[in-house]
């Protein structure tokens, strides 16, 4: 089973392009998921710039959707029309790059209030509901990515009750062990997640920040992982997610020592 291995890039050129290919790897685009980008006054140029870049890239090609500041379950109406003006604004962006598979948080933040668990979960569901039509009509697959999730749950709940092909999760190995109390090891998100899991963000971290170094480093508990990502019936996106360049090609290093 062949797993496609992707690296998440800030600011793409056609030099990164061309190492890329010549690695066999992949890119996430995640320029489009800043605000800075989004309300540039040149977007509709970046756009058309990035589309002429990848057009003969023939690794696979992922987006980060918008996510700074967003609130999918906020209450105030004024706030969730921004919410879902930016992320119908990353779909409409990778409808013009031609990229299927886009990454949104579902921005979870930490209550103690009974029941807030459900009510967040039914809230994200009613949410994303609301997408259907233009993600079928298009063929998008969006993953939804752990922040401050304390274990797969969260968000598996979500799947379960939009329970549609089209959803699928991403699960990122650092921020569940720096922004959460559990700090749960990444075999048992894959082996909660199962059939929903289908894009992975590797990096790592010492548990106190989100420091995007290579998996090797850090703290977190990788065993038993790699081995349960290759049993999944269907090969995940394995998408390395680090802050320097470096730290990539460490990543790229070690994943190749492992076989893939």
């Amino acid at each position: 089973m062949k797993i496609p291995l992707l690296v998440s890039v800030a600011d793409v050129t056609p030099e990164v392009l061309t190492r890329l290919e010549k690695a066999a790897v992949g890119v996430e685009l995640s320029y489009f998921a800043y605000p800075s980008t989004l309300e540039a006054p040149d977007l509709a140029q970046k756009i058309q710039a990035y589309k002429d870049m990848l057009h003969d890239f023939s690794q696979p090609i992922t987006m980060h959707g918008a996510f700074y500041d967003l609130s999918i379950t906020a209450r105030d109406p004024k706030i969730l029309e921004v919410t879902r003006f930016r992320i119908n604004q990353s779909l409409d962006i990778a409808l013009q790059l031609g990229i299927k598979k886009l990454v949104f948080h579902t921005n979870y933040n930490h209550s103690r209030r009974p029941g807030y668990k459900a009510y967040w979960i039914q809230k994200q569901i009613d949410f994303w509901k609301t997408f259907i039509p233009k993600i079928e009509a298009n063929e998008l697959t969006l993953h939804l990515e752990n922040t401050q999730e304390e274990d797969y749950s969260f968000i598996g709940g979500i799947l379960d009750g939009l329970d549609h092909p089209n959803f699928k999760t991403c699960y990122d190995t650092g921020h569940s062990h720096c922004f959460t109390q559990a700090q749960n090891p990444p075999l048992s998100w894959v082996k909660g997640y199962g059939d929903h899991l289908s894009y992975i963000h590797l990096h790592s971290n010492d548990g106190t920040l989100d420091q995007h170094v290579a998996f090797t480093k850090g703290n977190v508990n990788f065993e038993g992982f790699f081995e349960a990502v290759r049993a999944l019936k269907n090969p995940p996106y394995l998408i390395i997610e680090v802050a320097h360049r470096e730290e990539f090609l460490i990543s790229l290093e070690a994943l190749r020592k492992l076989g893939f």
